[in-house]
């Protein structure tokens, strides 16, 4: 009987008193556990990681590291356990268990990271996924090497305030500013504090071939994009056309827009005015953090009455919190115009860059 045969290999194994035989039969009863997983009862699942988490405690040095690869494998381990193997001190234990058990909660991860030595925090920082409260600590608490692996992990994911710190920490390394530049989850708000740190020469290799604005890119594809509306359509053409040309006031435009509760013809008309892509400044514009479409509408040095109204139709027609903390004009004069047609300028050419 297979239930019965785990039980007793249990018995025997919490009974053996030398180390090479315990780790042994660890992986001969680990392996048959792994295999037959859908099998256990809850009670055997219990018995088993009663006797691993003792036997834990009578093994160190290379036993307890192959031990802990072992268990690594497993779909599930006791949180008690999973700690106590993840913030081993020896990081040949820690290893496998941070680095390949799936089950590891944030929770522990968390604890780890706040405790652990710059080699546990180093293979956090590797993880497939590093949630934003694992990687703040990770940032903060980081060496240099260890924040390099976490800006090059495209898995890693940062709050406002995680990013803040990553950017701070490359004001003086210009290989994290390498890393940095490269993550494909940059927001304009980060690019905006980013870019006075950058050198010349990183700058320089990014850009490449320098990037002209081409106004005409929205039009190209509006047509297929909004079959519906071809009223609008021709009408927000004659818009852009009249704003190239000089004829219209961009402000007027899209306060007219706004006012309309047009805003996909209002998000339009600003791709145009900043020379960024259609579908992209929509996006940032209407589901992008409030901050980058507040730079996108400095960008097209927009009045703060246009912008504020701009950003109110976009909480009604997004169907977002009214809750939403609005900035304020204050917060809106206080953006300096030509930095954000800097950061704007550095996404196009990073768009650019990426679809070559």
């Amino acid at each position: 009987m297979q239930q019965s045969a785990l039980a007793a290999d249990l018995v025997l194994l919490a009974s053996e008193r030398t180390s090479e035989k315990r780790v042994e039969l660890l992986r001969r009863i680990t392996d048959a556990y792994i295999e037959q997983a859908d099998r256990w009862t809850s009670a055997e699942q219990y018995l088993f990681n009663e006797v691993v988490t003792t036997l834990i405690d009578k093994i160190a040095g290379a036993e307890r590291a192959a031990a802990s690869a072992k268990l690594a494998k497993l779909p599930k381990l006791t949180d008690g356990l999973a700690q106590k193997l993840a913030s081993d001190s020896d990081i040949e234990v820690a290893r496998p268990i941070i680095r390949d058990y799936a089950g590891l909660s944030e929770r522990i991860l968390i604890d780890v990271a706040k405790t652990g030595s710059q080699a546990h925090l180093g293979v956090i920082a590797g993880r497939p996924v590093v949630t934003p409260p694992v990687s703040d600590i990770v940032v903060t608490r980081g060496g240099s090497k260890t924040v390099r692996t976490l800006a090059a992990n495209q898995g890693a994911q940062f709050s406002t305030a995680g990013m803040d710190k990553l950017i701070a920490k490359a004001e003086a390394d210009s290989d994290l500013q390498t890393l940095i530049v490269e993550r494909s989850d940059l927001s304009l708000v980060a690019i905006g504090k980013l870019l006075p740190l950058i050198s010349d020469e990183l700058s320089n290799r990014l850009r490449g071939v320098a990037v002209e604005v081409d106004e005409s890119i929205v039009r190209e594809h509006l047509a297929a994009w909004t079959e519906n509306r071809q009223k609008n359509v021709k009408r927000t053409d004659a818009y852009i056309d009249g704003i190239r040309n000089g004829d219209l006031n961009r402000n007027d435009v899209v306060y007219e827009l706004v006012t309309s509760k047009r805003l996909l013809d209002a998000a339009t008309v600003l791709a145009a005015i900043v020379g960024l892509d259609r579908d992209y400044t929509f996006n940032l514009l209407t589901y992008g953090q409030i901050h980058s479409a507040l730079l996108l509408l400095k960008a097209a040095n927009l009045s703060w009455p246009t912008a504020d109204g701009f950003l109110n139709l976009r909480i009604a027609k997004m169907g977002l919190p009214d809750v939403e903390k609005l900035p304020d004009r204050r917060d809106y004069v206080a953006i300096d115009a030509a930095t954000a047609q800097r950061v704007v300028r550095f996404m196009k050419v990073r768009r650019a860059a990426a679809a070559n």
